[in-house]
C-alpha cells in the first residue's frame, strides 16, 4: 500500500511539475487568440488545483487551502525564474473576472443550502451567544488592530474585522463527522453558532457593500441598508415559501436531474439580480436562494433516487469556486511578504482571529460542553472569509499588500482551527 501511495504522490508531483511548465509553452507556441488562450488558462488552473488540493489533503489540510496555493504560484511565477505574468492575465480576462464572480454567487448559494432555518430556530441562547460574539469581538478587535498596524482604520479596518468574523462551518463540520462528534452537545453549538454567524456575516456584507458603493457613512443610511436587507430576507423568504412549493412541482414533471441543476443555477442567478436591483449585493440574493431551498428531497432519474439539491449542484459548483480560490491565490503577490511590517501583521491578525473566536465560546453555558472547543471549533474562516476579502480587494477597498496579508490569515486560520479543535474533541 505505501509503495502504491509513494507512486501516486509521484505522479501527482509529476503533474505539477508539468501543469508548472504549460504557460512557457503557452508563450513559446505564440497563442493568441482568445479562446484558446482562455482553454490552456482554464487547464492550467484546474489541473494544478486538483493536484494541489490532494497533495495538501493527504498531508491532513483542507484542500482549499492546497487550491489557493496553487493560485498563489501561478500568480508567482517570475520568482521561479517563469516570464509569466499570470495574474494579469487573469484581470485581462473577462471570462476570468466573471466566472470568479459568479463563483461568489455560487459559493453563497452553496452556504444557503448548507443552513438549516429550522436548526437556526431551535439552536438556543448559548449558540446565539457564540455567534453574537463571534462576529462583534473580531470586527472590534481587527478594526483595532488594524488602525494600530498602520493601516486605514475607514473602509479598510472594517473590511479586515469583517474578513475576521467570517467561520467556515465546512470545514469544521468535516472534522466533527470524521471523529463522530457532529451530534454531540458541543458540536450541535458550533454548527449552530456558525449558521447564524454565516447570516450575521451577511448582513454584514451587505452594509458595507452599500456604504462602499455610497462612498459616505451616515447612521440613517446605516440603518436603511439594515432596514432594506431584513427587509429582502423577510420578503423572499415569504415569497418563496408560498411560491417554492408550486414551483417545485410544475419542475417535477420531469424526472431528468440536469433540469434540477439547471434550475437551481437560474434560481441562484435570479435572486442575486434582485438582490443586485434592490442595492445589495448579489451575494445576498444568492444566499436567500439557498435557504429557501434548503433540505428540499427530488426525485430524479429512471430508478427515482433520491438526491439532494446540493448533490445536483455541486459538479458544476466545484468547477467555479476551484476558479475562484485558484484566482484569489494569483492575485497574492508573495513579494510583499519579505516586508517584516507585512509579517508582524499576518501575526498580529492571525492572533486576534484565533482568540476572539476562541473567546466567544466561554458564554456558553451550563453543563457538558467544552467551551474552550467550541470556541475553536469557530475558528477557521475558510471560504467565507475569502469572499469578504475578494470583494473589498475586488472594489479597491484593500490594497494588494493589505490583501496578501488577510489572505495568508484566512489560510493560517483554516489549518490552524482544526489542529488546535482535534486534540479537544475527546471532552466533546
Amino acid at each position: 500500500m505505501g509503495g502504491i501511495l509513494r507512486n501516486r504522490g509521484g505522479r501527482v508531483l509529476l503533474l505539477l511539475a508539468v501543469a508548472t511548465m504549460l504557460p512557457a509553452v503557452v508563450l513559446a507556441a505564440g497563442v493568441s487568440e482568445s479562446f484558446s488562450r482562455t482553454s490552456l488558462t482554464l487547464i492550467l488552473m484546474i489541473t494544478l488545483a486538483d493536484a494541489s488540493g490532494y497533495l495538501f489533503e493527504r498531508l491532513g489540510m483542507p484542500e482549499l487551502v492546497g487550491e489557493i496555493c496553487a493560485g498563489i504560484l501561478l500568480g508567482n511565477l517570475a520568482l521561479l525564474g517563469i516570464d509569466f505574468n499570470f495574474s494579469a492575465l487573469l484581470r485581462s480576462s473577462d471570462f476570468m473576472s466573471y466566472a470568479a464572480e459568479l463563483a461568489l454567487v455560487l459559493l453563497l448559494f452553496l452556504v444557503g443550502l448548507e443552513s438549516d432555518m429550522r436548526d437556526l430556530l431551535k439552536v438556543g441562547r448559548n449558540a446565539a451567544a457564540v455567534a453574537c460574539a463571534g462576529v462583534l469581538l473580531p470586527v472590534a478587535l481587527g478594526l483595532g488592530a488594524a488602525v494600530l498596524l498602520g493601516m486605514n482604520g475607514g473602509m479598510q479596518g472594517w473590511f479586515v474585522g469583517a474578513t475576521l468574523a467570517a467561520t467556515s462551518v465546512g470545514i469544521t463540520a468535516r472534522l466533527l463527522i470524521a471523529q463522530n462528534k457532529l451530534k454531540s452537545a458541543s458540536g450541535e453549538v458550533i454548527l449552530g453558532a456558525a449558521v447564524i454567524d454565516d447570516i450575521l456575516g451577511i448582513l454584514l456584507l451587505a452594509v458595507l457593500a452599500s456604504v462602499a458603493a455610497s462612498g459616505e457613512f451616515a447612521w440613517a443610511t446605516l440603518l436603511l441598508i439594515v432596514a432594506k436587507a431584513l427587509l429582502f430576507f423577510a420578503a423572499a423568504v415569504l415569497i418563496g415559501q408560498r411560491l417554492m412549493p408550486e414551483i417545485v412541482h410544475m419542475v417535477s414533471v420531469t424526472k431528468h436531474a440536469s433540469i434540477w441543476t439547471g434550475f437551481a443555477f437560474c434560481l441562484a442567478l435570479a435572486f442575486a439580480e434582485l438582490a443586485s436591483q434592490a442595492g445589495l449585493a448579489p451575494l445576498i440574493g444568492a444566499f436567500v436562494a439557498g435557504l429557501l431551498l434548503d433540505d428540499v428531497n427530488f426525485r430524479v432519474g429512471d430508478t427515482l433516487q433520491k438526491h439532494t439539491l446540493e448533490e445536483l449542484i455541486r459538479p458544476i459548483t466545484d468547477i467555479f469556486i476551484c476558479i475562484f480560490f485558484v484566482y484569489i491565490g494569483a492575485q497574492v503577490q508573495l513579494q510583499v511578504l519579505t516586508d517584516p511590517a507585512i509579517l508582524l501583521a499576518i501575526v498580529v491578525l492571525t492572533l486576534v482571529a484565533v482568540v476572539s473566536k476562541a473567546a466567544a465560546g466561554y458564554l456558553v453555558t451550563g453543563p457538558g460542553f467544552d467551551r474552550l472547543g467550541v470556541g475553536l471549533g469557530m475558528v477557521p474562516r475558510g471560504e467565507v472569509g475569502l469572499v469578504f476579502a475578494s470583494f473589498a480587494f475586488a472594489h479597491g477597498i484593500f490594497t494588494p499588500t493589505v490583501y496578501a496579508t488577510l489572505v495568508m490569515v484566512v489560510l493560517l486560520t483554516t489549518v490552524i482551527g482544526p489542529a488546535l479543535l482535534k486534540p479537544r474533541l475527546v471532552r466533546f
